[in-house]
């Protein structure tokens, strides 16, 4: 009953948005289950308002409240505002939550624009 509290907590943060450096912002993350497979899926959007070469997602998988793995998600040519869905398969079983350690991104140079 603990870990449901926890992860609806988890999923409640996450919701409503999370972001770092102020370049990206989290939507909607939660952990996904299908085929006996984990995956971390939700939505990641540029909001820094330039193009961004490359963004890593930095995430810690948890059990029982423990860490017990690691995750990055990593992105390459995001335009500015441009959204783009995070499937991200988790290789740790029975996982029942995850935080993000940290976002880091590089914006890109002006010789170099993002694919749209």
């Amino acid at each position: 009953m603990q870990s449901r509290v926890k992860m609806a907590l988890v999923a409640l943060l996450f919701s409503v948005g999370a972001s770092a450096e102020g370049d990206i912002k989290l939507r909607n993350m939660q952990l996904i289950t299908m085929s006996h497979k984990t995956y971390l899926q939700g939505t990641g959007v540029n909001v820094s308002g330039f193009d961004l070469e490359n963004v890593a997602i930095d995430l810690e998988i948890l059990k029982a409240g423990r860490v017990v793995g690691s995750s990055v998600v990593e992105i390459r040519a995001i335009g500015a505002d441009e959204a783009w869905r995070i499937w991200q398969p988790v290789d740790i079983n029975g996982p029942d939550g995850f935080r993000v350690r940290g976002i880091r991104s590089e914006r890109a140079s002006n010789k170099d624009v993002a694919a749209h």
